[in-house]
């Protein structure tokens, strides 16, 4: 039995960094649970538009703050309560820096650094 990370093309970088999601009528607060150089996951209270390109300000300590472009790749519930839901959003990149990007892969390199130590 294999797991899920085997299957998957990239690794994942566990965080918890803050996130806005800007869409044309709103923006969205939310929090980065994990990432990859292609895209991010997402938890957030409302569910971004699945159509069209969302604008991302990423918060990540003690760096300067990213601003990306992606689109919204799948979403479902991650968990429900009487006074509502939470909800997980798994979004690809369709624009980021050369910069940026460097940023989320030397973080995580830090973070698979810090798994094996």
């Amino acid at each position: 039995m294999s797991d899920q990370s085997e299957r998957r093309e990239y690794a994942r970088a566990k965080v918890k960094w803050p996130v806005t999601l800007i869409t044309p009528e709103s923006q969205i607060e939310g929090e980065i649970d994990n990432f990859t150089p292609k895209g991010l996951f997402v938890s957030c209270a409302e569910v971004p538009p699945s159509e069209g390109i969302l604008r991302l300000v990423i918060k990540v300590p003690g760096r300067p703050t990213m601003n990306v472009a992606g689109k919204v790749i799948w979403s479902t519930i991650i968990d429900a309560t009487e006074s509502g839901a939470k909800l997980g959003v798994g979004i690809q990149f369709t624009e980021i820096s050369e910069s940026d990007l460097r940023v989320l892969q030397e973080a995580m390199a830090e973070y698979h650094g810090d798994e094996e130590g």
